[in-house]
Order: C-alpha cells, then structure tokens, then sequence
C-alpha cells in the first residue's frame, strides 16, 4: 500500500509538478552526529555480517529504448560494501538493527491506516536467494543507482553471495531463456550477463502486460528452455559470469518484452518484504518542482539509520503503479526521520511512519 506522509506523523510534503530533472548532491548534517552501540537483533544491510532477517512465510509501461547504450567491462562491477556515494558524501558501514542511535525520533504507537491515502501494492515475488544466505538487497548499487557515480545507472539489484549458492525462481512461470547470452542479446551489448535464466511468470503487470524476472552472471545453469517451474525451485548458482568482478547475483524485473534493456521496474517494489518490515517509496523534487537525480536521503529511527539515493538516470523506469525516483526497502515498521541536507543546510526533514508488509510513500520537496 502507497502512503502520503503528513508532517510530524503524517504530513505530505508536495509534489510531482514538472519532468524537468536537475542533478543534484547533497552533505550529511555536521550537526547531529548519530552515536551506535551494539544490542539485539540484526538487520538486513549493507553489512555483509550482519545476521539473515527472517522473511514472511505467508505472501500475500513498458518502455522501449530510444538509443542503444554501449559500455565495457570496467564500468560493471559489484560493488563493494562500504562506498563514498558522492564526493560530499561520506557513508561507513551502515548501522543495523543491533544498533541503538542515540537521535531521532521517538517510538510512538502506530498510527491507523488512512484509506484514502492507499493504492494496492503488487508484490508479487519471492527472495531469489534462500534462508541462509544473504536475501536482502545490496544497499551500495540499488535499481537506478550509480554507486556514487562509479558505475553505470543499475538496472537491476544485487544479492551478494559467495560463488555455488543456490539461486530460486522468485515465482512460479515457465523460462523463456537459460544459457549464456553470446547470441541472443538481453543488455546492451552481447555477453553482459553470462550465464543466466530468464523466466516469464504466470501474472501480469497491473497495466496487463507480461512480467519476467533476470537472473544473471550465474556459475551454473540448472533448468531447461520451456521448463515449467514452481516458486522456489532452484534454477542455478551465484557465480560472476559475464560483465562482473566477484560473485553475485544480478536480479531483474523487465514488463512486457524479455530482450528490452530498458523494460526493467524497481524489483523492490515486487518482491514481498521481509515479516513486519515494509518499504519506502517516494519522489525527490526541487523548490520548483524539478525531479532530482543522485539526491541522498537520510532515513533514521531510534533503532537504526539508513540511505537511499534517487535514480541517476531516465535509462530506468518509476513504476506506473507509483511514479517513484526512490525506494528503500526492508524497513523495520516504525517511525522513521527523513531528511535531505545540502552543505550542512537541512533542505527537508519530515516524520513518517512505515507499515509493515506494504509501500509507505513520501513526497520530497526540498526547501528554496
């Protein structure tokens, strides 16, 4: 479900006025320094050490490339986990659940649902990597980012494994591609993605169109052409395959046409959260109204702080469904601190509470 925020709890900060994009770059606050000591439970993070979250038994347009992009392998790898995101920018190993910050908002009890203000969801999808191994998103190269502006806009996200774990199809369909990519183009250019499965499911977007799901720079292959496939099922294993540096797995969701680049949607916004976790989803502008790219976002409760970052690019899509240019996904339902600083000028701040198994929206509009 999509939420506006009002401030406080629940304020909405306007609006998606203009198609103008303005890059844009941004500083954490040289004033409020956040303090962390160890506790409890860990938290899906950037944090490859970081304990396995545990995720929900119970589950609940397509855009056409106007130019070919070309790159080369040295613009392609994983990256690591601990990055400089911009050179204003400074981010260490992000804080996880067994973290206490000592600032930010206080814990209040959740706020009752506003229908007016929900729109369905469509989570549709499950982790493509099991209980055990790292499933959550890699925080440093998220859809539409560019790992502070070191790698091309990504049109996918990463589960970082070691080489030989098993991936699983994310739903149940039939696979319409499982190989190598040396003939039959799925990036932009020829053997991008190695090994790899692609398999289209048995839904549809909620603009009717066919959903498919990438899994690339496999070690192995392990299903056929036209195989028929449950949820679950393992299809292969995390190699780096293709256009990549360590092993990992490229995760894709394309709508409409398997072979379009440019097709992708924020798999965040698919795949189911973890239990009791839900996702952030919102849209950047400036004072006019302008769409922001690259812009940072501070997301912090009293448990835990976080980063998101706006697409870098239009070579990815929002999705129809919310019209975003972020996500953050895996949050912890609580109330959380969202703020946007530009030379230690805080240029947004707003209170928002995330609901568990659902999509929580915001409007940023930053301050003239």
């Amino acid at each position: 479900m999509k939420f506006l925020c009002l401030a406080g709890l629940m304020s909405l900060a306007a609006c998606q006025t203009s198609n103008r994009v303005t890059p844009f770059a941004v500083t954490l606050p040289a004033d409020e320094p956040v303090k962390v000591a160890q506790q409890g439970t860990a938290v899906p993070t950037a944090d490859m050490s970081t304990l396995t979250p545990t995720p929900t038994s119970t589950p609940t347009q397509t855009r056409t490339p106007t130019a070919t992009l070309t790159v080369t392998p040295s613009r392609t790898p994983t990256p690591t986990t601990t990055f400089t995101p911009s050179p204003t920018l400074v981010i260490g190993t992000l804080p996880t659940n067994d973290s206490t910050v000592t600032e930010g908002p206080p814990t209040w009890t959740p706020p009752p649902a506003n229908p007016a203000a929900e729109i369905d969801d469509h989570y549709r999808l499950y982790r493509p990597i099991a209980d055990g191994g790292v499933n959550w998103v890699d925080r440093t190269y998220p859809y539409g980012g560019t790992s502070g502006g070191r790698l091309q806009v990504h049109h996918g996200v990463e589960f970082v494994n070691p080489r030989g774990t098993p991936i699983l199809a994310a739903a149940t369909g039939t696979v319409v591609h499982a190989g190598t990519d040396a003939s039959s183009q799925f990036g932009p250019t020829l053997n991008y993605y190695g090994n790899l499965v692609v398999i289209q499911h048995d839904f549809q977007s909620p603009e009717g169109q066919p959903v498919f799901t990438l899994y690339g720079h496999m070690d192995r292959v392990e299903v056929e052409n036209g195989q028929r496939i449950e949820r679950g099922t393992q299809i292969g294993k995390v190699g780096d395959s293709g256009i990549a540096q360590g092993p990992h797995l490229h995760f894709e969701v394309r709508v409409g046409n398997q072979f379009d680049f440019g097709a992708t949607r924020n798999p965040e916004l698919w795949i189911y959260p973890f239990f009791k976790f839900g996702t952030l989803a919102g849209l950047v502008t400036d004072a006019s109204g302008n769409i922001l790219r690259e812009a940072t976002l501070q997301v912090r409760s009293t448990d835990i702080q976080r980063y998101a970052f706006t697409y870098a690019g239009d070579t990815v899509n929002a999705d129809p469904a919310f019209g975003e240019n972020f996500t953050l996904g895996d949050l912890p339902a609580n109330y959380y601190e969202v703020s946007v600083t530009d030379n230690g000028r805080v240029r947004f701040r707003e209170t928002i509470y995330i609901y568990p198994d659902q999509t929580t929206w915001i409007d940023v509009q930053l301050k003239p």
